[in-house]
């Protein structure tokens, strides 16, 4: 297999369409993790790791429990009580 790249206008066409979030998030969730790591580790090589990891993230939406790329969702921030305001009283004020 060759590895040079003759046509420039096809590479930049190609990162141009693929770093297209839009398209990201309807079609990454259906590859499996090796297509989307295969296509992520192709935009890296061209020059876009942001298009790279754009489309890892809009993979692992879709990924299961004990997929590669799954994520839990985020514990929720507790805002955090100050305990002198329960007390209610004047001199904890």
């Amino acid at each position: 297999m060759s590895t040079l790249i003759t046509d420039t206008d096809d590479v930049t066409r190609f990162c141009g369409v693929f770093s297209d979030v839009t398209l990201a998030h309807d079609v990454a969730a259906m590859l499996g993790c090796r297509e989307a790591e295969a296509l992520a580790g192709i935009l890296r090589a061209l020059g876009e790791p942001a298009a790279a990891d754009m489309w890892l993230d809009a993979h692992a939406h879709g990924d299961e429990p004990g997929d590669q790329h799954y994520q839990t969702a985020p514990e929720p921030y507790i805002v955090p009580i100050d305990p002198m305001e329960d007390l209610q009283c004047d001199s904890c004020q």
